[in-house]
């Protein structure tokens, strides 16, 4: 999970005013719920000393959102200098959340919020295309060079070049919207991009793309018409491909690193600080069940964190104070444009079920070893596969 939707809460002085709610509008009596609801929140935030601005910075947010059609939720950062992230659910969260506190909880906050992945869907057939991209209000259309894109039947040489010229046609339209799908694809930073249309069509589009939006490619099969009612579904399944793809493999690569002796790879919530302190951290690792509640020490910068005070007055920082070490590594490393893995996402568990075979496995072999008076087997990768403090972290570079 990329963390650049944090970045303003990253920013902003606290205290914050953290909000995660069930806004379902699914009953007879929706209407009044939601009344309900909003008045709980206003009550729990000014009952916990948060000031009017922020309890109606908040309320107003809640109020002027249309509701959702059936199940949904909400999840709001306000500070006093406004609302700071404002993320709608398609569920209502695990658990609801109303704290005013020194820190945003974003150790919840980032259970319940699914990262954005920019898509770029395209429709093509044997005319042109059009193309949505992020940010568009309405399709891009593209049309091609004019010529025939129909064949006809018949025999002999003057059918035969009508057909090739239609092939050509069929090619030169399919290189022109490709042409603009890859500039799309560049411009918005697409890391899906969704392909709907008649098979021919589909299969020259794709062979004249780039390499780098050819490698991004979902298609919906057996689509046609201007809107095919499966291409969210694709867009959704594509989305969900690329975010278990890249959860798998930052874990995969944490369990190659760790234990290491070239300190590629930290675990621990002492060691995790101190590299986000030092803006080393690439991908920092969460395991919720394992997670300590310890405080750190923390001042006015966000980086400037550290288990000890005496690391806070090595970096001459000013205002010191104790506060809640997990939402402090997260919020210093939205900071540092680094990326979270939360080991309770479902791609990752699977990864972790194969590391406690692996354990299993080894323990099984310790245990044979020891009956026997054998030398037992050089610890594995599961030796380094817990997360100490429910934390660890790949880096940038050792410290």
């Amino acid at each position: 999970m990329r963390l650049d939707w944090l970045r303003d809460a990253c920013a902003a002085p606290g205290p914050f005013a953290t909000v995660m709610l069930d806004v379902s509008h699914d009953t007879e009596d929706a209407a009044r719920q939601d009344e309900l609801r909003r008045r709980a929140v206003r009550e729990e935030l000014s009952g916990q000393g948060a000031p009017e601005s922020v309890v109606e910075a908040v309320d107003g947010a809640l109020a002027d959102a249309p509701p959702p059609d059936g199940t949904g939720g909400r999840v709001l950062v306000a500070a006093e200098k406004g609302v700071l992230v404002d993320a709608v659910l398609p569920a209502p969260p695990r658990t609801a959340v109303t704290t005013w506190s020194p820190l945003p909880e974003l150790g919840a906050v980032t259970g319940e919020v699914r990262e954005e992945v920019p898509a770029v869907v395209v429709r093509v057939d044997d005319e042109g295309g059009e193309i949505l991209a992020p940010g568009d209000a309405e399709a891009e259309q593209v049309s091609g060079p004019s010529g025939p894109v129909h064949k006809v039947r018949g025999g002999g040489l003057s059918h035969l070049n009508m057909q090739e010229r239609v092939e050509e046609t069929w090619r030169e339209n399919a290189a022109a919207v490709a042409e603009r799908v890859d500039a799309r694809v560049r411009a918005s930073g697409a890391r899906v991009l969704v392909v709907a249309g008649p098979p021919r069509a589909r299969s020259l589009l794709v062979d004249s793309l780039s390499e780098r939006s050819a490698q991004i490619v979902a298609q919906v099969d057996h689509s046609g018409g201007i809107s095919p009612e499966d291409v969210p579904d694709t867009v959704a399944a594509a989305v969900e491909h690329v975010l278990d793809a890249e959860g798998r493999a930052a874990w995969d690569h944490y369990r190659q690193l760790a234990g290491r002796p070239d300190g590629q790879a930290v675990t621990g919530l002492a060691d995790v600080v101190a590299a986000v302190r030092a803006e080393a951290v690439d991908t920092l690792f969460l395991d919720p069940a394992a997670l300590t509640d310890a405080e750190v020490w923390s001042g006015t910068e966000p980086t400037h964190l550290g288990v000890q005070r005496e690391e806070l007055e090595a970096l001459n920082a000013t205002d010191p104070h104790r506060v809640p070490g997990v939402p402090a590594v997260i919020r210093a490393l939205a900071c540092q444009s680094g990326q979270l893995v939360r080991l309770d996402d479902p791609a990752v568990v699977r990864g972790r079920d194969r590391l406690d075979d692996a354990r299993q496995a080894e323990e099984e072999a310790r245990a044979a070893a020891d009956a026997t008076g054998e030398e037992a087997p050089e610890p594995g990768l599961f030796a380094h596969g817990e997360l100490a403090d429910g934390l660890g972290a790949t880096l940038r570079f050792p410290i």
